[in-house]
This record gives C-alpha cells, structure tokens and sequence, in this order.
C-alpha cells in the first residue's frame, strides 16, 4: 500500500495505492477536508503478460452506499507500431459497459512522430468515425537550435 498526501499543501485530494508485483493495480484518490479524507473516485488497472496496461477502469464513490460505482473504462489495444485506447461508459440498468463511445489511435510515423486519431460512434452511421487527426512531433535535444549554439 502506497499513500500520497503530499503535493501541494493547498490540494484538495490524496491518494492512495495498492501496488501489486511492482504494478499499480488501484488507486484511491480521496477528498480532503481538514483531517478527514473521503472517497471520491477509485482507479482500477489491468495489465497484459508484457507488462503493458490493457485496462483502467474508473469508479466514483457513493457517499450514501459507501461503496464505488463504475463511471467508465479505458480498454488500451497494441499494435507493433502503437496502441489504441477505447471509452466505454457504465450502464447501470444492465449492469455492464456499453459498446465503446470513443477510439483514439496513436502511431508511430517516424523518429519523433506519432499521428494521433480521434473516432466518434455514431448512432446514424452504426460505426467509429474519424472526427480529428493530428501528427505529434516529440521533442529532441539534437534538434534544438539552443544546443547548436
């Protein structure tokens, strides 16, 4: 178990891990309110044989049941030149996650860039549209005018 009160003294919130196997498998982040902390919402992580994340599902804290109730997971999918991440939103008439609202695709074009695609569901189309791409350039100290100088 892990807890971080630190942070700025005038934050609002602490947190609080369990770490399993060397992987962060919850985290609680908690309300402050003068010496007493209370929930707020709970992480829950899932993790492939690689190591690599597949799952971070987010649930927000009942204040009346005491317990957390799911808002929405974030499904991660790799490929061999990047990964996927895919939203799906709690139901709580079924009991389940709905199909995935959103899709964002990052991939590795070249050395320091990464294109990035945003879908959308759409009811009327029955499928994933893309509604945003862009092309991210990291940034590298050999290409900074200030280290040739």
């Amino acid at each position: 178990m892990y807890l971080n009160a630190a942070g700025s003294a005038n934050s609002q919130y602490a947190y609080n891990a369990d770490i399993e196997n060397g992987q962060v498998s919850t985290m609680y982040v908690m309300n402050k309110s003068g010496k007493s902390l209370s929930g707020k919402l709970k992480y829950s992580y899932t993790y492939d044989a690689a190591g690599r994340l597949t799952a971070k599902t987010a649930s927000r804290y009942n204040s009346l049941t005491g317990k957390y109730v799911p808002a929405f997971r974030l499904d991660f999918s790799y490929t061999a030149d990047g990964y996927a991440v895919e939203r799906c939103t709690w139901n709580s008439r079924s009991k389940s996650f709905n199909r995935p609202d959103s899709r964002t695709e990052y991939r590795h074009e070249m050395s320091n860039v990464m294109a990035v695609t945003n879908y959308e569901w759409s009811d009327a189309e029955g499928k994933m549209l893309a509604v945003d791409n862009m092309l991210v350039m990291t940034q590298t100290d050999g290409y900074l005018l200030a280290s040739l100088l």
